[in-house]
């Protein structure tokens, strides 16, 4: 049976602003003289090859029992891992780039969720059904809402306005969580979002989709990292590089199985199923590549959201 679409938010939202979540092993697993590990994670497909890493019984047999904390974004995981809270968490460049620069010495350890050429976007550009607006000068003026300001957000919608011929200084930006933007739209407090899965392909039946969000930055680079503070890598470097290989491992058998995934996702975030099974699924990198940090600091220190320039090597960790 079909979930509406009023019903399908509510849930969706209550996955993405749930509090801290922990999801641990039976007491017995845990009896067992495995190593604490505290991963900060956000509750969506982008960010969830540390889900299948776990379901798949990489980090037990690597020696780990692991605690997910789930939060809402990556600037709040990046406090809790500069407050020591959590031991890795997940953000965008944009965010690691800038805490680094303000004294925050984070390093990428993993690869999330990349983008490449020709690959289906999880990330769109959406207008109200009823609305012209179209991709350019159509949206100088208009008022957008993204996830985070002075974020990867912000800066995919800056380059998308002015690749396609408009003037991304006339635009205004507001910040709304993932699960309340297709409300922003229907409710005309928003002109544009720009949402991730699962709410694309939710809020398709009050918005329409006019653009890939991610060709405001460009057809290849790393979306999402996970990432530890330089302190603490040097002094658990072994258990770095096994996290760093974990990750690995998830995301090539993620990259190939899709419709597994897909249930694991699931029930990591309560999206329902039927979801799950029909949003565009993330793709995830299997290395750590500067190349593919670069267009978002350029674009960044482009528009000042990047206060200077900061080279990609200095934000991945080298064992």
């Amino acid at each position: 049976m079909s979930m509406n679409r009023s019903r399908a938010l509510r849930v969706l939202g209550g996955a993405v602003a749930a509090p801290a979540l922990v999801t641990g092993f039976p007491a017995i697993v845990r009896s067992q003289s495995l190593t604490p590990l505290k991963i900060g994670i956000i509750p969506v497909d982008v960010a969830a090859n540390a889900f299948y890493a776990q379901d798949l019984g990489l980090f037990t047999k690597a020696g780990f029992a692991v605690e997910f904390q789930v939060m809402a974004s990556g600037p709040v995981l990046a406090q809790a891992v500069a407050g020591g809270a959590i031991d890795f968490g997940i953000s965008n460049v944009a965010t690691i780039g800038n805490a680094r620069l303000k004294g925050l010495p984070f390093r990428f350890v993993a690869a999330g969720a990349v983008v490449n050429p020709g690959q289906k976007p999880t990330d769109v550009v959406m207008v109200a059904q009823d609305s012209t607006i179209t991709p350019g000068a159509a949206m100088n003026g208009k008022l957008i809402a993204i996830n985070g300001l002075k974020d990867l957000q912000e800066i995919e919608a800056r380059g998308f306005v002015d690749k396609f011929g408009g003037d991304s200084s006339t635009v205004k930006f507001v910040e709304v969580p993932f699960p309340a933007m297709g409300g922003a739209l229907e409710e005309k407090r928003a002109d544009i979002i720009f949402p991730t899965e699962p709410f694309s392909t939710a809020n398709t039946k009050v918005g329409k989709v006019i653009g890939d969000a991610f060709d405001g930055v460009g057809p290849r680079f790393m979306l999402l990292g996970w990432f530890a503070a330089e302190g603490w890598l040097a002094q658990n470097g072994a258990t770095a590089k096994k996290f760093a290989d974990i990750m690995r491992q998830a995301s090539v058998w993620a990259n190939a199985h899709q419709p597994e995934s897909a249930v694991m996702l699931s029930n990591h975030t309560k999206m329902p199923a039927e979801i799950a099974s029909k949003i565009v699924r993330a793709v995830y990198g299997t290395t750590l590549d500067p190349s593919m940090l670069t267009p978002v600091l350029n674009l960044g220190s482009r528009y000042g959201l990047i206060s200077k320039p900061v080279p990609a090597t200095d934000l991945i960790w080298k064992p």
